[in-house]
């Protein structure tokens, strides 16, 4: 399992290639058609959010154009649009795993109280958060806060070269208006920062049954994972495209997760991906993977990644 998770990793890098070619005429990489649709509906909004800001005259600018051209040419914004469209595919399934809402998950909500510590104001800002992504997910929409500020500044330069070069608009003006959205653009303000900022103060991961989808929501238990194994919230969303989550399992177990809280996790994961959960490995299979050797294996992903990791959110 370990020397087939290996391979599925390097698979990955070509995700965002593979993405690109989807969305444009002339491909036939192998990729869920509901996630591609709901990945170029993302590439489209955060093109239009870029028109919107940057462009002397917005009206007079194809955002859908924008969108292939500027966005999708960015390797990190294709990966997380990908990623934020299966993770938003996952949510909509929370009821398979116990979750009646994936915006309002048990873990959280429970920390809203009337007493407004930093915990509670904390879990209060998830909950808008989370509740704001699943809602715009059904519009084909994204917030720009989705983005880490490396990225957004990556695309705001495209853009502001593209608009140069294609409709001779004034670089001064241009950059004057970059450097406005830019300066504004605040990552704490994010779903991403939420996310990772409740685990922090939570102290999460913690153990046991704290590993229960059901009570953590498919979001917030990703967060988790990433906290727990250093690895990217997007690239772990984007295991869970893994047929029989071989990833994934090496990451629990390099977490030293409990073999058998593991198999419950990679089974709930298996139901949110809609999944064969004959496919997945059991919690025999998990324990023979041994933590040390996940660990190492996990620790040359992170020496490996195809993309510049985002620093601590919290």
């Amino acid at each position: 399992m370990l020397r087939h998770a290996e391979e599925q990793a390097r698979l990955a890098g070509a995700i965002p290639v593979l993405v690109r070619q989807r969305l444009a005429p002339g491909s036939a990489a192998t990729l869920r058609e509901d996630d591609l649709s709901l990945a170029g509906g993302f590439a489209d909004s955060i093109a239009r959010h870029l028109v919107e800001a940057l462009a002397p005259d917005p009206d007079a600018v194809d955002a859908s154009l924008v969108a292939h051209e500027v966005v999708l040419a960015d390797p990190a914004a294709t990966r997380l649009a990908h990623a934020r469209a299966i993770e938003a595919r996952l949510c909509r399934n929370a009821p398979l795993i116990g979750l009646a809402m994936a915006e309002l998950p048990p873990r959280v909500e429970a920390q809203v109280a009337d007493t407004q510590d930093e915990l509670a104001e904390a879990a209060m800002a998830l909950i808008v958060a989370q509740s704001r992504f699943v809602g715009n997910a059904q519009g084909f929409r994204l917030d720009l806060s989705e983005l880490p500020p490396e990225t957004v500044n990556a695309l705001v330069q495209r853009l502001t070269g593209w608009m140069q070069d294609r409709l001779q608009a004034d670089p001064l003006v241009l950059r004057a208006r970059a450097d406005a959205l830019l300066g504004g653009f605040d990552e704490r303000r994010g779903r991403p920062h939420r996310l990772m900022r409740f685990c922090h103060l939570f102290a999460l991961p913690r153990a046991g049954d704290d590993w229960s989808l059901a009570d953590n929501g498919p979001s917030l238990g990703f967060a988790m994972l990433a906290r727990a194994s250093g690895l990217p919230f997007d690239h772990l969303i984007d295991m869970a495209r893994d047929p029989d989550l071989s990833r994934l399992a090496v990451v629990v177990r390099g977490c030293d997760v409990p073999a058998d809280t593991a198999a419950r996790l990679i089974e709930g994961i298996a139901m949110l991906a809609s999944l064969r959960l004959e496919a997945v490995p059991s919690a025999a299979a998990l324990a023979a993977i041994g933590p040390d050797d996940a660990a190492r294996l996990i620790a040359g992903w992170r020496n490996q990644l195809p993309l510049t990791t985002p620093g601590p959110l919290w």
